[in-house]
């Protein structure tokens, strides 16, 4: 006779004194993981397991989550994860989510196999690598690298080198003021008030971006099926060269644009005394270049 499976959610707290520079590592195979800035002296994690098997099993595992939970304190080095595996729970499914708070000084390392990843308000660096979720980060001070083989990732804030590896989803950034490197497998990229160099390559996908641009700024944009469009305010100087090989190109910039049989393009410079360079190339996509009040 088949034994029925028993459900049971368990939450649990625990607060680590920390000093100075913290260092927190997060990896979980299963749930969700949430990073804020808390107290300057303390790590206060929040933690839910939840398991489903056999009732004897499940209490099994609930009691060794009671005895010791899978939190670990070396000084200021704070590491979260998983039960270690033990045969008599090979029936049971077992997850956490984690959500906590530390100092603004910490740097973090998150690694989920499935489950959705949020970091705020940190000094950094961050590093975050998801198999399978989405990805929030937002007012982050240090570098910032972010690998997702399926999820979407946002970031807002970030003052630091950012880099980003996406196989497929979506990637939405706003207020970056360090240098940028996206790689999008396949996905849709939205981007707003950049700062001084982004370099960006999408494979399959659409490329939106709207901001003032900087002295000096360096942005380039490849893609190799998907629309581009780009807007800037009008006061903007920089140089423009925009190429597509296979695809409309339409402007209401200032600009010479050629078509022929080979595809379109727009070259020119907006402004006096520009210092700025702006890239696009797409293999198979439309073009629109516009004013940001247009």
């Amino acid at each position: 006779m088949w034994e029925m499976l028993h459900k049971v959610k368990r939450t649990f707290e625990r607060s680590l004194p920390v000093t100075g520079h913290v260092r927190l590592e997060v990896r979980t195979e299963s749930g969700d993981v949430t990073v804020r800035e808390g107290p300057d002296d303390v790590v206060r994690v929040r933690g839910r397991v939840w398991v489903s098997g056999p009732p004897g099993e499940v209490q099994a595992v609930l009691a060794a989550v009671d005895r010791q939970p899978p939190i670990e304190q070396l000084g200021s080095a704070v590491q979260i994860g998983d039960l270690p595996s033990r045969p008599e729970w090979d029936n049971c499914s077992i997850g956490f989510d984690w959500w906590i708070e530390a100092p603004g000084d910490t740097e973090v390392q998150v690694e989920v196999d499935s489950g959705d990843v949020e970091v705020a308000g940190l000094r950094g660096p961050v590093e975050v690598k998801v198999d399978s979720g989405d990805v929030e980060l937002s007012r982050i001070e240090g570098d910032v690298e972010v690998q997702v083989d399926s999820g979407d990732v946002e970031g807002t804030g970030l003052c630091g080198r950012a880099r980003f590896d996406l196989d497929s989803g979506d990637l939405a950034l706003r207020d970056v003021r360090g240098p940028v490197r996206a790689v999008v497998d396949s996905g849709d990229v939205a981007l707003a008030d950049l700062g001084p160099e982004i370099e960006l390559s999408v494979d399959s996908g659409d490329v939106s971006l709207a901001s003032v641009v900087p002295d000096g700024a360096r942005w380039r944009i490849e893609t190799d099926s998907g629309d581009v469009e780009v807007r800037l305010p009008r006061d903007s100087r920089c140089r423009i060269e925009a190429v597509g090989d296979c695809g409309d190109l339409d402007s209401d910039l200032p600009l010479v644009v050629e078509t022929d049989e080979d595809g379109a393009s727009a070259r020119g410079v907006l402004g006096e005394g520009a210092t700025a360079r702006i890239e696009i190339s797409t293999d198979s996509g439309d073009i629109a270049l516009r004013w940001a009040d247009g």
